[in-house]
């Protein structure tokens, strides 16, 4: 009896102890632009099975499937007491002319001429170091930002920059058009010289036909209103004023565009507290 105790102890000793617990995650892309045909595959070793899965996106599967874009994290516990976390990114293909901001806002891109122009107002709430910038939704709600874009005061949209073409809060590799740019936009589609240079005025007729949503130029204007400190808004879907990085003393240069209007205002009157539209111009 005590022969077999012992052997028996002897052989428990001897026991190998479990590895340590890991996960190595595989990610399998997208393979169409806001596709969602992504999916994760899952490794684990070590610890102590069964084990326990606790993805980011609510999923208690070993792998996971049918994913857009994005970051996607899983806990794994065994059975006894051992966790572990790990993550995978999942991509997709960006066509060349979509733009995405430092928030992950998608926009679409147009050529108008030689120029390249964003097709819709930007939505970013932080800089191209993600510092917040103060900015504002019509009437403060949030839905108006999904569809017309933020408003913001000039100093904000240069980002502390009062450089022509600056990149402001635009995406890295766009800037703020210029009142020059902007000029160039209107003379391309139709305006004179003598018409782009009239100042505080409303000018070059059926050039603010062309900017309008169906125009035909691609610009696609919104008509999102305007702010004032944020206390005040108006002149949604009727008005749309967008900022550019050109300096008029105190003031800054901006556009005007009102719904069933065909010509355009090219206004330095109004403070730079003002919260206006901005629309992003891709760097030459």
């Amino acid at each position: 009896m005590s022969v077999l105790f012992v052997a028996l102890f002897q052989n428990c000793t001897k026991e190998k102890a479990a590895e340590p617990l890991s996960v190595v995650l595989t990610a399998h892309d997208v393979t169409t632009f806001l596709g969602e045909d992504g999916f994760v595959e899952l490794d684990v070793t070590g610890g102590i099975p069964p084990y326990a899965y606790s993805w980011s996106n609510g999923k208690t599967t070993k792998d996971i499937d049918n994913l857009k874009a994005g970051v996607y994290s899983v806990l794994v516990q065994d059975a006894v007491d051992s966790a572990v976390i790990g993550s995978a990114v999942v991509k997709q293909p960006i066509p060349d002319n979509v733009v995405i901001d430092k928030d992950g806002n998608i926009y679409t891109s147009v050529a108008i001429g030689d120029q390249i122009w964003m097709q819709q107002n930007l939505r970013v709430t932080v800089a191209p170091d993600s510092t917040p910038v103060t900015n504002y939704a019509y009437n403060n709600n949030e839905e108006n930002a999904k569809t017309y874009g933020r408003l913001f005061s000039w100093d904000a949209v240069m980002n502390g920059s009062t450089a022509q073409k600056a990149q402001g809060i635009c995406p890295t590799g766009w800037h703020i058009p210029s009142d020059g740019e902007w000029k160039t936009l209107e003379m391309y589609l139709g305006m004179s010289q003598a018409e782009a240079d009239i100042t505080n005025n409303w000018r070059g007729h059926d050039v603010g036909t062309k900017l309008s949503a169906g125009g035909g130029s691609g610009y696609e204007a919104l008509y999102s209103g305007r702010g004032i400190n944020g206390d005040y808004y108006g002149l949604l879907n009727q008005f749309e004023y967008v900022w550019t990085s050109s300096e008029y003393g105190q003031y800054a240069w901006r556009r005007c565009l009102e719904k069933g209007v065909s010509t355009v205002g090219r206004y330095n009157t109004f403070p730079k507290t003002y919260l206006f539209s901005v629309r992003c111009i891709k760097d030459d």
